[in-house]
């Protein structure tokens, strides 16, 4: 593949619904925050209604700071999935992709963990839950 992450994929009803959702949150934290500011007005400056008025505003740069990390998350762990090869497991191992959990390894396995039989079972099942997953559309 090319390496770049597709941003139609921004484009799909889950996303959609994000992005509406984002910007309905931050219209109306807007708007509350320009009430909070008439109503500080009308009580002749009382300074904790222009400290509620900047905090809505303020919740509206968190809200667009956190919507942006979503969707870039989203596009790296697109290109992380293109640029490894086609049925190679992720260096974390099949339960944990590296392209969902970037910056988290995991620990060293100790010999007694290998041969515990139910730790096997459970990581062959996160296996098989992970494969599903990622055969599934989005």
């Amino acid at each position: 593949m090319s390496g770049r992450p597709s941003k139609l994929t921004l484009l799909r009803p889950k996303w959609l619904l994000l992005h509406a959702f984002a910007l309905a949150a931050c219209a109306a934290m807007i708007w509350l925050g320009q009430w909070q500011w008439r109503v500080a007005i009308r009580h002749h400056g009382d300074l904790r209604n222009y400290a509620y008025a900047l905090q809505w505003w303020a919740f509206v740069g968190f809200t667009v700071l956190m919507w942006g990390r979503v969707v870039t998350d989203h596009l790296r762990s697109d290109r992380a999935a293109e640029e490894r090869p086609s049925g190679a497991a992720s260096p974390a191992g099949p339960a944990a992709p590296a392209s969902r959990y970037r910056g988290y390894t995991l620990a060293p396995s100790s010999p007694a963990v290998e041969t515990d039989p139910e730790r096997r079972r459970f990581n062959a099942y996160l296996a098989q839950l992970d494969a599903a997953d990622r055969e599934a559309p989005e």
